[in-house]
């Protein structure tokens, strides 16, 4: 008898088994992704780095087109670089002067007939007129120095008044 039964009990089971569907679950697949960088340099002092071109400057002595003044030179000066960077990337943006889109800035100011002139003050003297870049390479102090000039250019005929423009620069990290 216990036969029997055991025997039934395992019929129907293989019968519910054999008319049970098997469901499936829709398979899941997580993709885990992230990134390690290093923190950017800081810009050593204030966001505004203000250049006096002078207050001086003698229209006579800028009369004649491709004339120009002085270099003033200034440095932008970023510290803390982390170990993994090996070169900050300045890139210059402003007003480009239609005379030399390449090296020259148009000034807004109140003077007629001038621009401004930008570029490294190192041996190279790289010009940096709007979308320029300069590569700086880190120092062992985990510094970047940008030595830099600016002047006034000529484009003849200047008359008096003021010379004001901004640049904008902005860095990247490799």
């Amino acid at each position: 008898m216990m036969n029997k039964k055991l025997c039934m009990s395992l019929l129907a089971t293989l019968t519910t088994l054999a008319l049970t569907k098997s469901v499936n679950a829709t398979d899941v697949t997580i993709n885990i992704s992230g990134k390690v960088v290093a923190s950017p340099c800081v810009l050593d002092g204030s966001g505004t780095i203000n250049v006096d071109l002078g207050q001086t400057l003698q229209a006579a002595d800028l009369e004649t087109a491709g004339s120009f003044s002085n270099w003033v030179p200034f440095t932008i000066n970023m510290k803390n670089c982390p170990a993994s960077t090996n070169n900050v990337i300045a890139t210059f943006s402003g007003a480009a002067d239609a005379l030399d889109a390449s090296r020259l800035y148009t000034s807004t100011g109140t003077a007629n007939n001038v621009a401004v002139e930008l570029q490294s003050s190192d041996a190279t003297h790289i010009p940096l007129g709007n979308a320029k870049t300069l590569t700086i390479p880190r120092a062992a102090d985990n510094t970047a120095v940008f030595p830099l000039q600016s002047r006034v250019w000529s484009k003849g005929n200047v008359t008096t008044g003021t010379i004001a423009l901004v640049v904008n620069v902005t860095f990247t990290y490799n």
